[in-house]
């Protein structure tokens, strides 16, 4: 597995607009405890994972399709257990190794859509990767507001770096924050504008978001075009991304491996 497969494996994605790929998959989780595993318990564990994932949400004229992850010799079994395969694989260590992990997931997921390496990705490649989670009732929708930049001329020359891709990946991280500091302004002002959005993820999230980030999310996700964010449609696709959604980051992939040990003993799941 290339570490381009494991992002895949790990971060639902579309192709990048710039090329002609064909897009892969997913992993599902659940929540962590301490427990072990050992070489055959992982190799079942990765199996059920597989198992999950989604096999595609039909989109026009291509498919968002569940990437098959095999665990074969070698690679990662002998990293996690050893070369003759009899050490265990011990919460902590994976945590670390998920831990550092994490970055390099998210340089990738950028680099997938960076296909020309300019450094930056485009405004539609930017809204394709936040419409990649949303559900299969509400995709096509989705993805025609995403080609509809392409005739906004403000919007459409727009260039994402990876710092503000990676500060919108902090945010999605503040969901439940996020999610009431959205609520609350659109409570007291009877909308949500973008100057609301950026002051929302700046009060309570700490977290500063860039105009042109802000102007892709609410062209996607400003329905009726009337400047105002249809927050629960954003947030029921960053939701999906963090945790309905497979392993959308290394907690998820922790918590669907510790949930698989707990509930399925080791008789059953090497049956």
């Amino acid at each position: 597995m290339t570490p381009a497969d494991l992002m895949r494996a790990i971060v639902p994605v579309f192709p990048p607009s710039e090329s002609n790929r064909v897009r892969e998959g997913y992993l599902r989780g659940e929540r962590p405890i301490n427990r072990e595993i050992d070489r055959e318990e992982f190799k079942k564990v990765m199996a059920l994972l597989r198992s999950q994932n989604r096999q595609g949400a039909q989109s026009r004229n291509s498919w968002r399709l569940g990437l098959k992850v095999s665990v074969e010799n070698g690679g990662l079994l002998e990293y996690f257990f050893g070369t003759d395969g009899k050490a265990c694989l011990q919460h902590g260590r994976f945590v670390q190794f998920l831990r550092d992990l994490h970055d390099e997931i998210l340089q990738l997921e950028f680099c997938h859509y960076d296909y020309s390496s300019q450094g930056t990705i485009s405004a539609k490649d930017f809204a394709l990767s936040l419409v990649a989670s949303a559900d299969i009732n509400h995709i096509n929708k989705m993805l025609d507001r995403v080609d509809e930049l392409d005739n906004e001329l403000h919007l459409r020359d727009i260039r994402i770096t990876f710092e503000e891709f990676k500060a919108f990946a902090e945010l999605r991280k503040e969901l439940q924050p996020l999610s009431l500091a959205i609520f609350s302004y659109g409570k007291v002002n009877g909308s949500l504008t973008k100057k609301d959005f950026q002051r929302a993820a700046s009060q309570v999230c700490g977290i500063s978001i860039t105009d042109n980030v802000v102007d892709v999310i609410f062209h996607v996700f400003d329905s009726n075009r009337d400047g105002n964010l249809s927050s629960n449609e954003f947030l029921r696709v960053l939701q999906r991304r963090e945790t309905d959604n497979p392993c959308s980051g290394s907690e998820g992939l922790l918590s669907c491996w510790m949930n698989c040990t707990t509930n399925c003993s080791s008789t059953k799941m090497l049956r």
